[in-house]
């Protein structure tokens, strides 16, 4: 692993981020299905009444007001407001409603423990129409500086894909998904970003944390999955 660039020396989260990133950085390539972003299975879907409840208990978070990977505030959040604040938006945009507690939600609950993730944090995004995760290269190294190769994060599809509904990886637009549908990525290189600009809601589980032996089992064998 190549020494990380000093985030103190840096205004721009953005540029820290590049100078770290293998990504080309070519706008006009096209990147190829599975070249940062792998479609790993599907869970079939259990959770639907508890997911309209949840939905409604979500609470808007901001770069400033989101728990930075459980730890609380991130460490470049001036640099991350300072992107933002260049693009001309409010650094205070919201980029989506988040819930991490699934207490009296068993379904959901097993889903977030499925994959037997160590040290995890389990969040619920409810992406409303207007919020938007704008352009971004993930900082998770805190998680495991010594080896950030086992650093995971698992994204679950809770709700079949609508029009207005944006996932971004790289150059390549990742759309028509199912509820259920279970992928990864490239988290230190490819640029990202989420928006909403549909009539309903976008519900994703993110879980990050540390591979286990069960965890690389399932992502190295896709299949449908069903909870028990």
């Amino acid at each position: 692993m190549q020494p990380l660039p000093d985030q103190n020396s840096y205004i721009s989260s953005w540029e820290w981020c590049r100078d770290r990133s293998r990504y080309h950085f070519d706008w006009q390539r096209h990147d190829k299905p599975g070249e940062w972003y792998q479609l790993i299975g599907n869970i079939e879907p259990s959770w639907q009444q508890e997911l309209a409840d949840i939905q409604h208990r979500a609470r808007p978070i901001t770069w400033a007001t989101r728990n930075y990977l459980g730890l609380g505030v991130s460490p470049m959040l001036a640099q991350e407001q300072h992107d933002l604040e260049q693009a001309g938006a409010d650094h205070d945009h919201e980029l989506t409603d988040c819930v991490e507690d699934f207490s009296g939600y068993p379904r959901l609950q097993k889903l977030a423990d499925f994959f037997q993730v160590q040290e995890a944090k389990k969040v619920i995004h409810t992406q409303i129409t207007g919020q938007m995760f704008n352009l971004h290269i993930d900082k998770l190294y805190a998680r495991c500086p010594n080896d950030p190769d086992r650093i995971v994060r698992i994204t679950i599809m809770l709700q079949d894909w609508l029009p207005g509904h944006f996932y971004l990886y790289g150059t390549r637009i990742y759309s028509h998904w199912r509820a259920g549908d279970v992928h990864i990525f490239d988290w230190p290189n490819v640029p990202h970003a989420t928006a909403n600009a549909s009539l309903w809601p976008r519900s994703t589980m993110q879980i990050t944390g540390i591979r286990s032996s069960r965890t690389d089992e399932l992502l190295n064998n896709p299949q449908q999955w069903r909870l028990e």
